[in-house]
């Protein structure tokens, strides 16, 4: 399991991502054998210039996240971690909050409770498009709570947020856009994401009427005496 820490503001909070990301995090390819790899990749492709916190300022979509960041007192430490991913809310994705909630998230009264919603949407790694596509799974969060990642379908999803535009590579990790601003309460992963038909609509259309019929009394005729025995005692009429 991939176990990794960030040093928030006060406290240092411990993660562990699930398996189904952590194998390829944590595992990596023996020396000899990465050794050619890595370094083909790095004659390839250009090393990254800049932090996560530097991708965010140069990249002009994330002046709100930004500040919140600066507010919420992490601007040092995401700029400081080895291996940082963000799903990093756009400017647009602020904006179409409900403007009291945005308000009141952003009020420097409401300061812990925005450090925690922040955290949310770091996880302690380098994580890459290729470890999420084809994947679904829940991954834990600097803030502890866990998010659902899930690379189903034609775009990444974090939760309900989706991936809105390529990976920004950084120094020391990666940043995922994304078109909504995540909060812990709703988590996808705590709820189970569960999709599970309802019984009454998984039933069959024609088994209701069919049941309907053999138990409403309302529903079945008088059966009518055909007893032998009555009609022979019956006498003739005259």
């Amino acid at each position: 399991m991939l176990r990794a820490k960030l040093l928030a503001a006060t406290a240092v909070a411990t993660l562990i991502a699930a398996p189904a990301f952590a194998q390829e995090v944590a595992q990596p390819a023996p020396a000899e054998a990465a050794a050619p790899a890595q370094a083909a990749e790095a004659a390839a492709t250009p090393a990254a210039e800049g932090t996560v916190v530097d991708v965010l300022k140069s990249s002009g979509q994330f002046t709100t996240l930004l500040s919140a960041l600066d507010q919420a007192q992490l601007t040092d430490t995401l700029q400081s971690r080895p291996a940082i991913s963000i799903f990093a809310p756009t400017d647009a994705a602020f904006a179409a909050m409900p403007e009291a909630e945005r308000t009141r998230l952003l009020d420097p009264a409401n300061a812990n409770e925005l450090r925690q919603v922040l955290l949310y949407h770091v996880i302690v790694a380098d994580v890459s498009p290729d470890q999420i596509q084809g994947k679904k799974g829940g991954v834990p969060t600097a803030s502890e709570a866990q998010i659902l990642l899930d690379g189903t379908g034609s775009a990444i999803k974090a939760d309900n947020a989706t991936v809105v535009s390529a990976e920004l590579d950084a120094s020391n990790g990666a940043v995922f856009p994304i078109d909504t601003v995540l909060n812990p309460a709703n988590s996808m992963a705590a709820m189970g994401d569960e999709e599970a038909v309802p019984a009454a609509e998984a039933a069959p259309a024609d088994a209701a009427p069919a049941a309907t019929e053999a138990t409403d009394p309302s529903a079945t005729p008088p059966v009518e005496s055909t007893d032998p025995a009555t009609e022979q005692t019956d006498p003739a009429p005259q």
